[in-house]
């Protein structure tokens, strides 16, 4: 899920802006800021206490506040760089299955694969009686028929195999990084998966610890066995495995991401000092802002906290939260795309509904 910004929006609308912001998570840390603002201006200005007691130098706070800022920007830094790695590589995923796409059906000719020549028991497509022009009754590749497909009973050849199984690649992918996402409603990645999967393949794929690498090995199997029968040459067939190959490393990119989480120290040093900074900041301001110190207080807490809060957000991008990817975005664009180029309905590619981009 990722907050699409509208680009009409002027200073007031994004200044008041709460959807996407990380006011709400913050605010807590921002009430209770300001409260110790209060608290301090009474013992400060109210000779509540003694004053001497609580009033604190403004220098020291200098330093500290710069070394806050750095320590900030090196979290912040690492967080962004574990989330625009994730866009790289997802956009990586569109342009390797729209390469796979446009090479075996625009580059590579050949008829519809007879399953006579081709065993295909290890890749369990759905196999019908059909009859061909000629009269003669034959078994041909037969996908059933499954939501989102144009025709009942599309006929794929070898190519369209693999086209399809780097649809229901891409969808197992999107499905083992976000297992659930709130915005997908009942139309999941596992669904989506499945509309491009026969029978036999969700049977199989059932018993795999990582679908998603079982797919390309399944589109492996057809690519190996379209060359063992001469319907592709062995140059066009190494750049196709080439391909299959990038799907693999984007994968496994990924799942680094995924599966290693930022060094807990780097959050605990944060936050620590930053709460220090907060607590103390009020007593060293109170005597030169005055009933304002509340303010300034509650905007330093904003800075750091919404700093620190920002960095956690992004720093799993696979995440459903709104400052995470749109992997079903994304998902959608591939699957638009290889449909259409296969002569298929395509869906639509998702628009944000209400700045909301699944």
């Amino acid at each position: 899920v990722m907050i699409v910004k509208q680009q009409s929006m002027s200073f007031l609308q994004l200044f008041v802006e709460m959807r996407g912001s990380i006011v709400p998570a913050i605010l807590p840390h921002i009430f209770a800021s300001a409260s110790l603002g209060v608290i301090a201006c009474m013992i400060i200005h109210e000779r509540m206490f003694d004053e001497h007691a609580f009033k604190i130098s403004l220098g020291p706070f200098t330093a500290l506040g710069v070394a806050i800022s750095l320590f900030l920007g090196f979290h912040n830094n690492a967080s962004y760089n574990r989330w625009w790695e994730a866009r790289i590589l997802w956009g990586n995923q569109i342009i390797v299955t729209r390469d796979i796409t446009r090479f075996l059906l625009g580059t590579i000719s050949g008829d519809v694969t007879n399953v006579d020549d081709i065993e295909t028991s290890n890749i369990s497509p759905t196999i019908h009686e059909s009859n061909v022009e000629s009269g003669e009754n034959k078994k041909l590749f037969v996908m059933n028929s499954s939501k989102g497909m144009s025709k009942k009973g599309c006929v794929f050849n070898w190519k369209e195999n693999i086209v399809r199984l780097c649809i229901a690649q891409t969808h197992a992918f999107r499905h083992q990084m976000r297992p659930n996402c709130k915005m997908d409603g009942t139309n999941t990645a596992l669904c989506d998966r499945n509309r491009f999967l026969s029978k036999g393949d969700q049977a199989y794929l059932g018993k795999c610890k990582n679908p998603a690498n079982s797919i390309l090995l399944m589109a492996a199997k057809v690519l190996g066995e379209a060359h063992t029968y001469g319907k592709i040459d062995t140059y066009s067939m190494i750049h196709v495995q080439n391909q299959l190959d990038s799907l693999c490393n984007i994968q496994t990119a990924c799942e680094r991401i995924h599966n290693t989480s930022m060094p807990l120290a780097y959050s605990l040093l944060v936050n620590r000092t930053s709460v220090l900074y907060v607590v103390l900041i009020p007593f060293a301001i109170a005597g030169l802002a005055g009933w304002w110190t509340p303010v300034f207080t509650a905007t330093v807490a904003y800075t750091f906290f919404g700093l620190d809060q920002l960095a956690k957000e992004i720093q799993e991008p696979f995440r459903d939260r709104p400052m995470c990817l749109a992997l079903s975005a994304m998902s959608r664009v591939v699957e638009a795309d290889c449909l259409e180029a296969m002569g298929l309905t395509a869906p639509d590619y998702l628009k944000p509904q209400n700045t909301i981009l699944m």
